[in-house]
Formats: C-alpha cells, sequence, structure tokens
C-alpha cells in the first residue's frame, strides 16, 4: 500500500482547497493534480482527492467499495458532535441523511419516492410558469440599467420555485434562504465548534417549522411536494418518520435553490466578462442550452462530494486505505484534458459538454438536474432579449467567491446594461 504521505509529489505537498488562495480560484491547482498527481492525499484535510474525470467514473461505479454512507458531522471533520447531538436530541430531531450520504438499498428507496417529480415531462410543463416568473422578477430593474443580481434575481428565481413546488409561502423565502445556507455552511470541514454549534441551532428553527407545516399538509393537502410526502407510505406501509420528513425536505430545500442561486450568478460573471458571447447568444438563442451546459462544466456549483471506502482499493495507480475518506473532484474532473481538450476554454461547439459532473455521477446524480437546466437556460435567453449589453458595474468591486471548501459561490454581483427601447417604452 503506498504511505500517504509520498502518495503527493513535493511540489504539491501543502497546497490544498482550505488555502483560501486556492479555494478563490483552484484551477491551476487542478491542472497540477492533474499533471503530477491526479489521485492524492492532502495533508492538510485528511483527505484522498480524485480529480480525473474516468477515475471518478470508476469510483461511482464501484460504490459499494467508494461509500456514500458518511456521517457529515463526524467523517470529515474534526469537531466532536457530542454537544450538537444533545441539542438535536433535546430540542428537536437527530436526522440522518435517505438520499446523498447513504447506499442502497435504502437510498434506492427514497430516490423512487422523489426522482419521479422531476422527469422531463414533469419539468417541461412548467416551462411557461418558469418563463413568466424570470418575467416577474426582471420588471423593476430592466429599465434602471443596473440591478444587485443576486439580490434581485439570482436569489429569488430559485427560492421562489422551490417554496412554489413546496407548497410553501414565497414571503417565507428569507427563511428558506438561511437554512439552506446554514446546512452548505454545515458541511465546510474547516469551520469551528462554535460555529458549529451555532448552524444547528439555525437548523433546529428548520425542523420546526418543517414539523408545523406537516401537521398543516395532513390536515389541508395540496398539490404540493410537501403534501406528498406527508401521504407517501413505505414499502412496510407505514408513513416517513419525522427524521426521513426531515431529511428529505432539507435535501429538497438546499438541491433547489443553493445550486441553482449560485450558478446563476457564475454564468452572468461569465456573460459580463465576455461581451462578444453575449453578442453571440443573443443573435443565436438556440445555442443558450449549450452556454448553460459549458458554464456547467467551467464552474460547477459543487466542486467535489466526500465518499469512504469499505476496503483497501487502487485507483488511479494508487493504493488508498480501507476507511479513507475520499473526495470525488466533480470541478476538478470537469476540467481534465484528457476528457475535454483545451479545458480551460468555454466551447458551445464542444460535443461531449453535456459529459460534465456538475451535477455529480452514477446512482447519486443530482434528482433536480433537469429542473435546474431549465432555470438557467430560461432565465439566461430572457436576460439577453431584455436587457442590452451587459458589464460588472463600475461603483463595485470585482465580485469575489465565498470560501467553502467544496462549493463555489460568488459573494455579491452587480451588473450595469444598456436599457433597449422597447423595455424604456
Amino acid at each position: 500500500m503506498t504511505d500517504p504521505r509520498y502518495a503527493c509529489p513535493a511540489a504539491l505537498r501543502g497546497m490544498t482547497m482550505a488555502d483560501p488562495a486556492i479555494n478563490e480560484c483552484p484551477y491551476d491547482y487542478y491542472a497540477r493534480m492533474h499533471a503530477e498527481a491526479p489521485v492524492h492525499f492532502d495533508e492538510k484535510m485528511g483527505l484522498w482527492l480524485v480529480t480525473r474525470h474516468a477515475d471518478i467514473v470508476e469510483a461511482s461505479h464501484k460504490w459499494e467499495v467508494f461509500s456514500s454512507r458518511i456521517d457529515m458531522r463526524r467523517d470529515v471533520s474534526t469537531i466532536d458532535p457530542t454537544e450538537a447531538d444533545q441539542l438535536f436530541l433535546r430540542e428537536g430531531w437527530l436526522v440522518a441523511d435517505v438520499l446523498s450520504q447513504v447506499d442502497p438499498p435504502r437510498h434506492t428507496t427514497f430516490r423512487r419516492m422523489v426522482e419521479r417529480l422531476f422527469t422531463g415531462p414533469v419539468v417541461k410543463r412548467m416551462h411557461d410558469y418558469l418563463d413568466q416568473h424570470v418575467l416577474e422578477l426582471m420588471a423593476p430593474f430592466e429599465r434602471r440599467g443596473h440591478a444587485d443580481f443576486l439580490a434581485e434575481f439570482a436569489l429569488l428565481l430559485p427560492l421562489d420555485v422551490i417554496a412554489d413546488q413546496l407548497g410553501l409561502p414565497r414571503t417565507d423565502g428569507a427563511l428558506l434562504r438561511r437554512w439552506s445556507d446554514a446546512f452548505i455552511a454545515s458541511f465546510d470541514p474547516t469551520i469551528d465548534a462554535a460555529r458549529k454549534l451555532e448552524l444547528c441551532r439555525i437548523i433546529l428553527e428548520f425542523q420546526r417549522y418543517f414539523v408545523a407545516w406537516r401537521t398543516r399538509k395532513a390536515e389541508l393537502p395540496g398539490d404540493d411536494l410537501l403534501s406528498m410526502l406527508v401521504a407517501t407510505r413505505r414499502e412496510d406501509g407505514q408513513p416517513l418518520s419525522t427524521e426521513e420528513y426531515l431529511a428529505l425536505c432539507a435535501q429538497l430545500m438546499v438541491a433547489g435553490s443553493e445550486t441553482t442561486r449560485n450558478h446563476l450568478l457564475s454564468m452572468m460573471l461569465l456573460l459580463c466578462d465576455d461581451p462578444a458571447l453575449q453578442q453571440r447568444l443573443r443573435a443565436d438563442p438556440a445555442q443558450v442550452p449549450r452556454f448553460v451546459e459549458e458554464s456547467l462544466r467551467l464552474e460547477s456549483p459543487v466542486q467535489g462530494l466526500y465518499r469512504r471506502t469499505t476496503r483497501e482499493v487502487e485507483l488511479g495507480g494508487l493504493r488508498i486505505p480501507a476507511g479513507a475518506i475520499v473526495m470525488v473532484m466533480f470541478g476538478a474532473a470537469n476540467r481534465d484534458p484528457a476528457m475535454f481538450p483545451e479545458s480551460a476554454r468555454l466551447d458551445l461547439g464542444r460535443a461531449n459538454a453535456n459529459r460534465h459532473m456538475a451535477f455529480g455521477y452514477g446512482i447519486h446524480g443530482c434528482i433536480g438536474r433537469t429542473l435546474a437546466t431549465a432555470e438557467l437556460g430560461i432565465a439566461t435567453r430572457r436576460l439577453l432579449e431584455r436587457l442590452g449589453p451587459i458589464r460588472l458595474s463600475a461603483a463595485h468591486p470585482r465580485p469575489r467567491h465565498a470560501f467553502h471548501f467544496n462549493m463555489r459561490a460568488l459573494e455579491s454581483l452587480h451588473i450595469e446594461f444598456d436599457v433597449l427601447p422597447e423595455s424604456a417604452a
């Protein structure tokens, strides 16, 4: 077995995604890993990193070996979870995941409960609704010539959509954001114990809110996802436990808002940085779906997810020990030159652009992929159609990314644009 200390060349040793400078722009780091050590051990974080597209495909097919059964509060953090466990047991519910951090057969059972709600035909029936809401959100700023794109659009679109789908009032969107952000922040292994406990208290708010809505939906069901979860029965005929219900609510809430919001910001920054690209997409809107896929490849909102090895295994020419925590680096795989030649270039003609891993890969691929790409595509088409040339606001500094070990999100994005005659009318 290769000693982890020698799994990484000396030139890469000490480099880590926990470094704020690398976290802000990790792509040179990814390129070096591809060239020198596509599978290696991050000594700072105690993680094995897998960066090549082919290796992640192999690991994903071997899900029994590269298990997703991960307790995020114990397995990827050095913080003692006892105090948090006691807090949840005392004031709420100690919830284990049922989708992203579990393996079959449990994963299969719960995935089947929800994936039928996000099929292509279901999402296609939502296109007019999505288009109308995009136009509603644009109306307050399209005649103004500038916008806080995060606060006025990227934040609101996915939050409103997921609130509508769950059967919750849009006015509770700020709460959904607060709770979604808390879940994402709690998954970062670099936070300290005090921050972890603070996030647990925010997650308790989420639990109480959704348990109260469970009672309401049981009394007065509607045509929405929460009513569906209340009515769902397990294979033994019993309703979901409170813990199972909360786990699914969390998954739907976070996946339905956080990543779409973050990628709307990434796409807009790409457009602001490339006026010729804007012009090309305005002239040929049929290219917008290709832009969505290429932008997802280049700026994946989820840069990687955790796995745990159930036995010693060879991957990429190295032996990874049993019980190792592994991060499959989707963001790095999406820039693997062996899969995507000239991988740093946005290429609307890229034949295999849809083979990116921005939505994961294998049995844990994102259920909401079709809905997310519909939101992104419809939003991009309407923004380019109704706003003149878009640029970064001269009154604000260039946006930076919020620090997070495996997520990619801009902290802010202010834009300026020419007001088109039809908008000014």
